[in-house]
């Protein structure tokens, strides 16, 4: 009895998860996401975690491990003291705007409805100051590397990803690690 209702239960899933990966596997996508960047080196030295807002367009195939995204972000990070020149308490933000194109790698995943990737690549970071405080922004190439995953439950295609990022700057470097929960349309 318990075998019996195990195979079917497993009959049952088997489509879902043939369409789940399916629809993972679109060949152009959109998608929205936010978390939280985590600073690094003399960078959380300086400022807290902040927020950060996503937007991705990815092109892939079904068959193919390899796809391509194009990201733009925006991240921000309170000062944990006022910059250097700044009169009075600070309420201002270390701002790190990004555009990058990112190689994936889709990691065999036997068409199960979570799908990990590795990803990296280069962009243009400009980096400034928000809100009461001031500094003199820079623009700088940079990159990145990471790991993912695409999940697709319920009809709902998502991914969760973590990325090192570094940008070098005068006599420092920007570092950090975004942790993003996004969807995919």
């Amino acid at each position: 009895m318990r075998i019996t209702m195990m195979a079917a239960a497993l009959l049952a899933v088997a489509p879902l998860t043939r369409q789940a990966a399916a629809l993972a596997q679109r060949p152009i996508t959109v998608g929205v996401a936010a978390g939280v960047p985590f600073p690094l080196g003399e960078f959380r030295d300086a400022v807290n975690p902040g927020w950060r807002a996503l937007g991705t367009l990815a092109l892939g195939a079904p068959i193919v491990p390899l796809g391509l995204r194009l990201d733009a972000a925006y991240d921000r990070l309170g000062f944990t003291a006022a910059p250097g020149g700044a009169a009075g308490r600070s309420t201002g933000a270390q701002q790190v705007v990004s555009v990058t194109l990112n190689p994936t790698y889709r990691l065999p995943s036997a068409g199960a409805a979570a799908a990990p990737y590795l990803i990296g690549g280069v962009g243009s970071y400009s980096i400034g100051c928000a809100g009461v405080a001031g500094c003199e922004g820079v623009t700088r190439f940079g990159w990145n590397a990471g790991l993912g995953t695409r999940f697709t439950t319920v009809g709902l295609r998502w991914f969760a990803e973590a990325r090192y990022h570094r940008v070098k700057v005068p006599s420092s470097s920007v570092q950090y690690v975004p942790v993003t929960l996004g969807v995919l349309f």
